[in-house]
């Protein structure tokens, strides 16, 4: 800036606050930009409170949070809620590589919620000789679809947590279809699988975005995953 040009305003509050974090969203297409803004993510933490306040968290108990880190425009609002909240948390990638911080968490800590629990996950977990019983029969836990059967096998009733793209949706123990922030999010079916739309006034506008998973909706509007 020494030639006397013009400055760069990149870091002036408004800027920033219009794109404020940036992942790449995994699509079945391939990977895309997505930007979030800052009235996204306190938009994502309004809908992580009303998630958590179904799931029963309670401040001051210990809870573990589940997600990979280039998920983190996704991740943040819920990890934001958390703090908000005032649950104590530890956050572990969903891999089986990062197990055995997993396995420490739920061995130290009586941790009041399990969320984000994959299949990969799980399967490292029972390798090392775990029993699902004794590690989660105390937590509330939240899973991908992929640990469910594992889990239920185990005498658990989880909650399903369905991935796709820019949002998660949520499924109780007793079924009936996932449901998600609708202020924000609009989810049809197209040829049997889920695709999203944005309907706030998001950094990124999406429109129909193939999400790879499959399912139809249910009468009032819940996502009903393909089994």
């Amino acid at each position: 800036m020494s030639d006397g040009g013009p400055v760069n305003e990149l870091r002036a509050p408004g800027e920033l606050a219009a794109r404020w974090a940036v992942q790449l969203l995994r699509l079945p297409g391939g990977s895309r930009a997505y930007t979030v803004s800052l009235r996204d993510v306190e938009a994502d933490t309004r809908w992580a409170h009303e998630v958590f306040a179904r799931l029963g968290l309670r401040r001051g108990e210990p809870a573990h949070l589940i997600g990979a880190g280039f998920d983190n425009a996704v991740l943040w609002p819920y990890e934001h809620a958390l703090m908000g909240l005032g649950v104590p948390f530890g956050v572990a990638e969903p891999v089986a590589i990062d197990a055995p911080r997993t396995d420490m968490f739920l061995r130290r800590l009586r941790m009041q919620a399990v969320i984000g629990l994959t299949g990969e996950l799980l399967d490292a977990l029972l390798a090392l000789g775990r029993d699902p019983q004794a590690l989660l029969g105390h937590s509330t836990v939240v899973a991908l679809p992929d640990a469910v059967p594992t889990l239920r096998r185990a005498g658990l009733a989880p909650w399903t947590l369905l991935p796709l793209g820019p949002l998660w949706a949520f499924e109780p123990p007793a079924g009936g279809g996932a449901d998600y922030d609708r202020r924000e999010w609009r989810v049809d079916s197209a040829g049997g699988e889920f695709v999203v739309s944005s309907v706030g006034p998001r950094a990124t506008p999406l429109e129909h975005i193939a999400t790879g998973v499959g399912g139809t909706l249910a009468a009032d509007g819940r996502l009903l995953a393909a089994r």
